[in-house]
């Protein structure tokens, strides 16, 4: 897709409500009642903690729609700080943590982990004790092309309490759009359309 088509995409894209791929509610604390104050925005992975140029240009929108919702000065873009941690803490603790977002069977045993919840103390040690924002991949381009299912999980953890307030999931696969950036595109906006809703509930 050009440029020009690109653009002419997202002008679409702006005036349609949820074209494309739909978004649903995977877990959802709603005793959780901690205001959102600030966002530590991790960077966006596969399930594995590693990050390619797929991944990278999700995270671009993923870190501009947190900014929608509350403001660019209470969103803190944790990249570096949080990749250096989880070579220092090991990317299988981090592993054992992001995978909770496709496990909900797992989540209540967060707190019990004393390596995960080193991870996240040191976290919040580095960068403040806010809610963490996360987004994980599971698929690329080449996997889109190949007609098979990609999925994008987004999640805000309470740092405090030790538990994720909710966690969303869209699926997506070669076909609505025929483009990898149109439909990645797609799965970030859809999944914010309901992130808005849940976030209108606190």
């Amino acid at each position: 897709m050009n440029k020009l088509g690109f653009l002419g995409f997202i002008v679409l894209f702006s005036s349609c409500s949820m074209l494309g791929p739909k978004p649903h509610t995977v877990y959802h604390r709603k005793d959780i009642i901690q205001p959102v104050k600030k966002l530590i925005v991790f960077p966006v992975t596969n399930f594995k903690g590693i990050q390619d140029g797929n991944s990278k240009k999700v995270e671009t929108t993923f870190v501009g729609k947190w900014a929608e919702i509350y403001g660019k000065k209470n969103v803190v873009p944790g990249g570096p700080i949080i990749f250096k941690l989880m070579e220092i803490h090991g990317k299988d603790t981090y592993g054992q943590f992001i995978s909770t977002l496709d496990k909900t069977s797992a989540i209540e045993q967060i707190h019990k982990n004393p390596k995960i919840r080193e991870f996240i103390s040191v976290v919040t040690s580095k960068l403040g004790q806010f809610h963490f924002a996360l987004a994980i991949v599971s698929g690329n381009e080449k996997i889109y092309d190949a007609k098979k299912q990609v999925h994008l999980h987004i999640g805000v953890f309470d740092s405090e309490n030790l538990t994720w307030k909710w966690i969303t999931k869209i699926t997506d696969k070669k076909g609505t759009f025929g483009n990898w950036t149109a439909s990645s595109l797609a799965m970030v906006n859809n999944s914010f359309e309901l992130v808005k809703k849940l976030e209108e509930i606190e």
